[in-house]
């Protein structure tokens, strides 16, 4: 009889045993899955800054060339991105009233373009139109 409740009191134990640590490897996946989705959060967030500075320079060249430049929508397929992800960038340019040669140029950057995804970034600024740099100026006073 003591044999049988040993064997019994063996099996409760590494039962105990096997619950723990099932919910330990749980517990564990839970967080690792936790962190790679915070790292890729991450990495949107900062690759759709990027986007948004690159949309800003762009929107200061264009703007340069020409003053009748207004803005855009630029889509950007994934292979540019080196990447699995499409990206958006919304540029608008316009003309500050009373300020001669001073525009606003406001930038929204979407990375991805998924809507479940995305992280959406913003930049807008101030520029003199006269103070951009346009490539023939540039080479010139090189």
């Amino acid at each position: 009889m003591g044999y049988n409740h040993r064997h019994g009191a063996i099996l409760v134990v590494v039962l105990v045993c096997l619950m723990v640590a099932a919910a330990i490897f749980v517990c564990v996946v839970r967080q690792v899955g936790m962190s790679r989705q915070a790292g890729q959060t991450s990495h949107r967030s900062v690759q759709a800054g990027w986007l948004a500075e690159a949309g800003a320079e762009r929107a200061a060249a264009r703007l340069a060339a020409s003053a009748a430049y207004a803005g855009e929508i630029w889509h950007i397929p994934a292979a540019e991105l080196r990447g699995t992800d499409t990206a958006e960038v919304r540029i608008k340019a316009e003309r500050l009233a009373g300020r001669a040669g001073r525009w606003r140029i406001r930038v929204e950057a979407d990375y991805p373009t998924a809507p479940e995804l995305r992280c959406r970034r913003v930049k807008e600024i101030v520029i003199d139109r006269e103070q951009i740099a346009t490539p023939k100026a540039a080479a010139a006073s090189s």
